[in-house]
């Protein structure tokens, strides 16, 4: 009885084996090898990174102390660019007729609203960002409007000569 287990296991561990080698090919030993060598590799890198990092960490409050003070010229410069006002030209104008132009408008104004404002505002309250992707957005369905257009154009000319053909 213990024979027949025994000859039961190594069978199908030699089945199991047999497949392995078939399914995965004869260098899958190097592949597992080279896996986890990589992975031991990663978790050392990892460890050391990270000792890196508190060791970084510890040597940054030590040198603070002996660190001479900042310049005033950052933020004196930082505070200019604040005060700076800016004038905000928004051309309003897409397609070219007020019938398209308005509810595109509304589009984009809402897209920014439900998509764009309300992670924003947890970041910064500078308007320039949000600015500048309303002008992104028109620009390119200025793009589209002026090439569907062309494209329009050069079909009505093209079946304007066919009938003419005809």
């Amino acid at each position: 009885m213990l024979t027949e287990a025994s000859l039961s296991i190594w069978g199908w561990g030699s089945l199991g084996i047999v497949l392995f080698l078939i399914t995965f090919g004869p260098f899958v030993i190097f592949y597992l090898t080279f896996y986890i060598l990589c992975f031991v590799g990663g978790g050392l890198v990892v460890t050391l990174l990270f000792g890196k990092t508190n060791s970084e960490k510890y040597l940054e409050q030590c040198e603070h102390s002996f660190l001479p003070p900042t310049s005033t010229g950052v933020p004196k410069c930082l505070e200019e660019m604040k005060r700076e006002a800016r004038t905000i030209k928004i051309d309003r104008r897409l397609t070219g007729a007020n019938i398209i132009d308005e509810p595109l408008q509304q589009v984009i104004q809402f897209s920014l609203r439900d998509y764009v404002q309300y992670w924003y505002y947890t970041l910064s309250d500078d308007e320039s960002f949000l600015l500048e992707i309303r002008q992104t957005l028109q620009n390119a369905l200025i793009q589209f409007a002026t090439r569907n257009s062309d494209l329009f154009s050069k079909t009505l000319v093209s079946l304007c000569l066919l009938e003419y053909v005809i």
